[in-house]
């Protein structure tokens, strides 16, 4: 029997950086669907990083990687890099696609060709503020290297100059990283799932009582949000999250998040790590197209243990 071990990091709901983090119904979900199959070990990757020897003195045939990292834009690809380090094959997207994807800026840049981008900039200071010009108010502000909606709340959404400087200093003072300053598109949330072998999968809407899918919607008022299979099959959607994911170079699995506004789809971001909750966005996707919770974890396992060994990313693939 071979082995399987899951590796992740617990939200434990002590902290605000836990907010991707996995719940320990997600990682039992995730080991009940591969136990009969595989034997299954559970790795939590404490920050002090003593699991490395563990994973190491192991030596699964697969990790099936769920972690997110603590801090910082290179955070998810830590866990792919060291894997790869200590010559081991893991589930997912490469290091490569989990360093490039955590990058909504850059993502953008590289398949604005492919789909409807936000009009945007990176801010790295507050005098970058006054660079910023030809864009249309409304404007959303943000982090440009996190997941979870993390520093998101109604006053994102800014209208003035004056509430972009505000905003903007905020979130440098508070969390001391890169912004992404776009406009704002009102509309419908709707995500694709992108699985290797499989294609796109999708799509679901994502319905909240607020203007958009935020920090406190995906944390503190998660049980409001309602996640949902869209029964159209919107082939041309598939076909722009195929593309994507052949430029990108997608190894393993992809969430792809869209608002969509007079029959246009806007890229908003590629989570290349993504959530396994099995009422989540990326699992209600899998279901549209008949792939329930266990049958989609074991496909994810079963693909990356066909070689044996992790194949990589380049960073870009088809142009």
């Amino acid at each position: 029997m071979k082995k399987i071990a899951i590796l992740y990091n617990l939200n434990r709901k002590e902290h605000e950086y836990e907010a991707e983090f996995d719940s320990e119904n997600t990682i039992n979900s995730i080991y009940d669907a591969l136990k009969d199959k595989y034997d299954v070990k559970r790795i939590e990757a404490i920050r002090d990083f003593s699991w490395i020897k563990r994973v190491d003195d192991l030596k699964p045939d697969l990790v099936f990687n769920v972690c997110e990292g603590f801090n910082g834009p290179a955070r998810e690809s830590l866990y792919g890099a060291i894997l790869e380090q200590l010559n081991q094959n893991y589930s997912g997207p490469d290091s490569t696609n989990l360093l490039i994807c955590h990058n909504k800026f850059l993502v953008k840049n590289l398949v604005k060709d492919i789909a409807d981008v936000p009009f945007g900039y990176a801010v790295k200071k507050l005098e970058d503020v006054k660079k910023i010009k030809n864009i249309a108010y409304p404007v959303i502000v943000k982090l440009n290297s996190e997941g979870s909606s993390m520093g998101l709340s109604e006053k994102s959404i800014v209208n003035n100059y004056k509430e972009l400087e505000k905003q903007v200093k905020w979130l440098l003072d508070k969390y001391n990283r890169n912004i992404l300053v776009e406009e704002y598109v009102e509309g419908i949330d709707v995500s694709m799932a992108y699985i290797e072998g499989l294609g796109a999968l999708g799509p679901c809407k994502v319905a909240c009582d607020a203007k958009f899918y935020d920090y406190e919607m995906k944390t503190i008022k998660d049980e409001s949000v309602d996640i949902t299979p869209i029964k159209d099959e919107y082939k041309d959607l598939k076909d722009i999250v195929i593309k994507i994911a052949k430029r990108l170079d997608i190894k393993g699995y992809a969430k792809l998040d869209f608002r969509v506004k007079n029959n246009k789809y806007y890229l908003i971001e590629v989570n290349s790590q993504v959530s396994f909750q099995p009422l989540g966005e990326f699992i209600t996707c899998c279901k549209k197209d008949g792939y329930d919770f266990n049958k989609i974890i074991n496909y994810i396992v079963d693909k990356a243990l066909e070689s044996g060994s992790k194949v990589n990313s380049i960073g870009i693939g088809e142009l």
